[in-house]
């Protein structure tokens, strides 16, 4: 089942998707808005063995990740996950810094005209700015929810993928954007 719900909806859903019998094993969800925040406020109890689809988990190894984790629960507490829409946002402000010295500005278009290649070595691993199309390239993972409540990988892409926001290299969605 591939599962596209956000929020509080999906507490509904896999409440149900347990009562009907399903399991991870005979039927298992990959989820798209599903990170370490949500596994504690849906429950591992509904969620564990479960798959999902994010571009960092706080599992993913790495030095990078263990120094931000490290600051983050010492910040926040031994008990606050970190999560994939947490670190996009660290990573951002990061990024944005590296193009504003890149560009010797804060003016926007000297800034997105600097963009092109700017990286950062991320919790996630890697990140690099596509100047075109102003996303960075990422690597792909998929996760699967532990009984304590982590998300491990078990698969990624290998490396960052191209971003492709506009669809441009799919046959299929010529004539979409």
């Amino acid at each position: 089942m591939f599962n596209t719900l956000n929020g509080d909806s999906n507490v509904a859903f896999f409440k149900e998707y347990k009562s009907a019998g399903l399991t991870a094993t005979g039927m298992p969800v990959v989820s798209v808005s599903i990170a370490e925040e949500e596994v504690k406020s849906i429950g591992t109890q509904y969620l564990d063995g479960q798959l999902t689809a994010w571009n960092y988990y706080q599992t993913t190894p790495g030095a990078a990740n263990e120094a931000f984790v490290k600051a983050y629960k010492a910040k926040y507490g031994q008990d606050k996950p970190t999560s994939d829409p947490m670190e996009a946002a660290y990573v951002s402000v990061y990024l944005w810094k590296a193009m504003v010295e890149k560009a010797g500005s804060f003016d926007v278009e000297k800034v997105k005209a600097a963009s092109d290649g700017v990286t950062f070595d991320a919790p996630e691993g890697k990140v690099t700015i596509d100047g075109a199309t102003q996303h960075i390239y990422k690597t792909a993972r998929i996760g699967k929810v532990g009984s304590d409540g982590l998300i491990t990988e078990v698969w990624n892409s290998g490396s960052p993928v191209k971003p492709d926001p506009y669809l441009k290299a799919y046959p299929w969605a010529a004539g979409l954007s």
